[in-house]
């Protein structure tokens, strides 16, 4: 029978060292500006979301992550090969210490949710409209800074 959980032993939030040592918990995180996020993912994309921006069929998101799986256990199979001719050589090359067997089953399943935001360009589409928006209510608040004023008539 399973055991119950006891919530007040949970950790819910994180905790990270201050300078004296002790631990305080984490600020809410900062959200910078979706136009700052789009514009990053368009000039400056990791390798990672890439895969989300990268306008794709749907006959690719099915088969990209397959290749990606294919790619992770080529290079698993590489490391296995290095370790077992040489460790030290290995340690050099691939920088631990013994080569880690990967767990596929959750690496597809993420590569998988990745690719499927590309499709037709899903992902790439909703930044765009995300930043679009947020320009549009600036300009929106700007505009309502002079509440009462008429904006057609001229103060001339």
């Amino acid at each position: 029978m399973p055991q119950k959980i006891d919530k007040s032993k949970l950790n819910l939030t994180r905790k990270k060292p201050d300078d004296e040592g002790t631990e305080v918990e984490d600020e809410e995180p900062k959200v910078s500006s979706p136009i700052d996020k789009v514009i990053d993912l368009a000039f400056n994309p990791s390798r990672d979301k890439i895969r989300e921006v990268t306008i794709i069929d749907r006959i690719q998101g099915r088969l990209f992550p397959q290749l990606d799986m294919i790619n992770l256990g080529r290079r698993y199979c590489i490391e296995v090969a290095y370790y077992r001719q040489d460790k030290e050589l290995f340690k050099k090359v691939f920088e631990k210490d013994c080569p880690i067997q990967p767990d596929l089953i959750d690496e597809f399943q993420y590569r998988t949710a990745q690719w499927q935001k590309s499709i037709a360009g899903k992902n790439l589409e909703r930044a765009i409209d995300l930043a679009l928006a947020e320009t549009e209510a600036k300009v929106g608040d700007e505009e309502m800074g002079n509440i009462g004023a008429d904006a057609f008539k001229d103060d001339g």
